[in-house]
């Protein structure tokens, strides 16, 4: 008797401690909330280097610099609205709910591949202009970054259009 009680405290302590299981995460979306959670680390320490590249520069060379940094923050902006809106869609209590995330999450996911394909080419056309070598590393990076996450959000906005029935062309 004091085992089955022992075992009902514990499934009872597990069974608060779990979100509720609605079958609503399906299978693709945990992978990509991973890897759009690893590309988010490397933004960080990118946005981190530009910031420190900004502060040792001088006044002449600082509005390329700036204006890098924004074009990244701002691409950035639009990832983490998708990451937020793929983790709402997962959490969704309700199919109604769900789907009506997971329709803004399709529409966010085209506009976001449109806005990281700007902001490299962006950065591709005004690299000519950036003559430190720092700078140019971090470019480099900044694009690298910008092409692995337009993968992912296309993956993302493939799963979307599976259930959704729609072209995943953005």
């Amino acid at each position: 008797m004091a085992l089955l009680r022992r075992l009902l405290m514990l499934l009872f302590a597990c069974a608060a401690a779990s979100r509720a299981a609605h079958g609503m995460e399906r299978v693709g979306d945990a992978s990509l909330v991973y890897a759009l959670e690893d590309r988010t680390e490397i933004a960080s320490v990118l946005e981190r280097d530009m910031l420190v590249l900004i502060e040792r520069s001088s006044d002449e060379n600082r509005f390329e610099l700036y204006l890098t940094y924004n074009r990244l923050v701002g691409a950035w902006f639009q990832v983490d609205l998708a990451q937020e809106l793929l983790e709402a869609a997962v959490s969704a209590t309700s199919p109604a709910e769900e789907a009506e995330v997971r329709t803004t999450l399709r529409d966010q996911a085209r506009f976001a591949l449109w806005d990281l394909e700007e902001t490299r080419a962006q950065l591709e056309q005004n690299a000519l202009g950036a003559d430190q070598r720092e700078h140019s590393r971090i470019r480099a990076a900044i694009g690298q970054l910008l092409a692995e996450t337009r993968i992912v959000i296309g993956r993302l906005l493939a799963d979307q259009c599976v259930h959704l029935q729609c072209t995943a062309g953005p």
